[in-house]
């Protein structure tokens, strides 16, 4: 069973600005993972009003689709 590290939309939207590309290792440069390698995925929890490019290893299909909403892009690595 694979452990992920869990991030809502609405956390991704109160600390980056429009237009950041979003990485594990950026989510841990800030403070939101305990990890630059581990494992992240995205929730739907709340609302994203702004672009963002967001990779992580695996995304809520509601997640993704208001990432999507606000003219970002959810990107699947590894």
């Amino acid at each position: 069973r694979v452990e992920y590290e869990v991030v809502n939309i609405d956390t991704l939207a109160a600390r980056f600005e429009p237009g950041t590309v979003v990485t594990p290792e950026l989510l841990h440069e800030r403070g939101l993972t305990s990890g630059a390698d581990r494992r992240v995925k995205v929730l739907a929890r709340g609302e994203v009003d702004k672009a963002l490019t967001v990779r992580a290893h695996k995304f809520s299909g509601k997640a993704a689709e208001k990432i999507a909403a606000a003219g970002g892009t959810a990107e699947a690595i590894g």
